[in-house]
């Protein structure tokens, strides 16, 4: 299956240097559900499982890949391809290819799941749904990879120093299923890294890999530790009441800014 959008990049679409991730990753999570959508054969508003409940797409791991060099521009007509790798009930793994003029030049790759959660009102705890999906399993080893590294990386170490922290805002920071929108969690690990370096060399991450543990509530303060390694880094969020709900992992490398 594929599915694929495209768009000219303007002000909107693009960070200082290149294809903004925070845009990357929400573009690549419509076309995944568009996806997803097509293989249920339902609208997302229609994902009802067996005992009445709504079912809710959610993000588990993701990985992305930015070309730090040959950067998407101002302008560039841009294409954004999303297919699936893989399919074992409940989850979907998709990749989407940025293009320009045919070359690569970002990928994201999204583990999703049914879920629902266990107590109404609460985003503490969510269930995972395997009914009604119906669609035949294939590329399942790949998933099943990622399933045993989401695992492993629970109990790694934090890195680094609490650089930020704040107050999770419902409003501004959840999406209409009323949980934390997944690229918020990127968002504020972005900022947080960017803390950590303040009055160093510039760095953007040209590789992220991202593990999701679990959400909040409205009103709770996550904080953020962040470590560097040469290249190498860490972000992890930690809600307030002791729970790790997030880390990320890839490498940061200096770019140089275009004067403008």
């Amino acid at each position: 299956m594929e599915y694929s959008r495209t768009f000219v990049a303007g002000l909107p679409e693009l960070d200082v240097h290149t294809l903004r991730e925070d845009w990357a990753l929400g573009t690549s999570l419509v076309n995944h559900w568009e996806l997803l959508a097509q293989s249920l054969g339902l609208k997302p508003s229609e994902w009802i499982d067996t005992k009445g409940d709504r079912m809710y797409g959610a993000v588990v791991y993701l990985n992305t890949w930015f070309d730090l060099d040959d950067i998407i521009r101002e302008d560039d007509e841009v294409t954004a391809e999303t297919t699936f790798q893989g399919i074992r009930k409940p989850h979907a793994l998709s990749r989407t290819e940025f293009k320009v003029g045919g070359k690569v030049k970002a990928r994201v790759e999204i583990l999703s799941s049914f879920i629902k959660r266990v107590q109404k009102g609460s985003n503490k705890k969510f269930s995972r749904v395997r009914d009604l999906w119906t669609a035949v399993a294939y590329g399942t080893y790949a998933i099943e990879a990622l399933l045993d590294l989401h695992h492993d990386t629970q109990n790694l170490p934090d890195m680094g120093d609490v650089a930020s922290s704040q107050e999770i805002n419902r409003i501004t920071d959840f999406n209409t299923a009323d949980f934390m929108y997944f690229k918020n969690y990127v968002r504020f690990a972005k900022a947080a890294e960017w803390v950590a370096n303040r009055g160093n060399p510039v760095r953007l991450n040209q590789t992220r890999e991202c593990f999701f543990y679990g959400n909040v509530d409205d009103g709770q303060v996550i904080s953020t530790k962040v470590g560097f390694d040469g290249d190498d880094f860490q972000s992890s969020h930690h809600s307030d009441d002791g729970r790790r709900i997030f880390l990320s992992r890839g490498k940061s490398l200096p770019v140089q800014i275009a004067e403008r």
